[in-house]
């Protein structure tokens, strides 16, 4: 209903405004429209109520596409929200959705305590904390989310199988192998023993001829009356590319014949 006015006339009595009456009746359906929005029609309401500049608390409120401007929570333009339904806060989908202006949403810390993002589990029985470095580490970064399918991030305690990764200037410790079929090209020095078998070029020559590296006889047959040891086989073109040294034995497959270096020079052996 609309205000009404009582007609008061244009002067006191000239017969032109509301009868007693007629004026009452406005009156009365003023006050009634005034508590029935207010209260329960006969009585107001003991709630106060909400006004622009009053620092206030809402409860049980349900904002249809608000709009959040200015400083939130005082000077650091932060938001608290302590409790949710179960509903939560949600879009269309079900989804927690926030579009903030510079597409940067920011959990700050404080205290001893940095800035952190829990995710529970389906039972929320079981939650894994994302944390930022502590203020010491003075870690200003970004961290970029990997390309691709579904998949892991890779842990320092989580035992994984990397797949199609290069490792520039690795450090491999500990007591680890490395098995199964490699294929690829190893450059740098190797110290230490490789059991198996080496196949293909290794210093630009094939079978085995590296410049500045020693090269012995590694490869063992054992029989069920002996064993033998089999020689780097080389022809004579690999055999000189050798850095060699006294005490040096091969299989020249040019000459045919096992040779030994020795006293500065490759003689046969007969």
């Amino acid at each position: 209903m609309s205000y009404q006015a009582i007609g008061r006339g244009s002067a006191a009595n000239d017969g032109t405004g509301d009868d007693l009456r007629t004026g009452a009746g406005k009156l009365n359906a003023n006050f009634t429209e005034l508590y029935t929005k207010l209260g329960d029609g006969s009585s107001l309401t003991s709630d106060s109520f909400v006004t622009l500049t009053g620092t206030q608390t809402l409860t049980n409120k349900t904002l249809t596409a608000p709009t959040l401007n200015g400083t939130i929570g005082g000077t650091t333009a932060a938001m608290t929200i302590t409790a949710l339904t179960t509903e939560g806060i949600s879009n269309a989908s079900g989804e927690l959705e926030i579009t903030a202006a510079n597409q940067v949403v920011e959990i700050q810390g404080g205290g001893s305590n940095s800035g952190a993002i829990t995710l529970n589990c389906e039972q929320n029985s079981h939650g894994q904390k994302i944390i930022a470095q502590p203020h010491s580490a003075g870690v200003t970064n970004t961290l970029t989310l990997p390309a691709g399918g579904n998949q892991e991030l890779v842990g320092t305690a989580a035992t994984q199988t990397l797949t199609g990764k290069t490792l520039t200037s690795p450090t491999i410790t500990g007591t680890g192998a490395i098995a199964g079929t490699f294929t690829g090209n190893i450059t740098g020095n190797v110290t230490g023993n490789v059991t198996g078998t080496v196949d293909g070029v290794v210093g630009g020559n094939t079978p085995a001829a590296v410049t500045g590296t020693t090269i012995t006889a590694t490869q063992f047959v054992t029989t069920g009356t002996g064993s033998a040891m089999t020689l780097n086989t080389l022809t004579t073109t690999q055999r000189n590319a050798l850095t060699a040294a006294n005490g040096m034995i091969v299989y020249n497959s040019t000459t045919s014949k096992i040779e030994a270096y020795a006293g500065g020079a490759w003689v046969q052996l007969h």
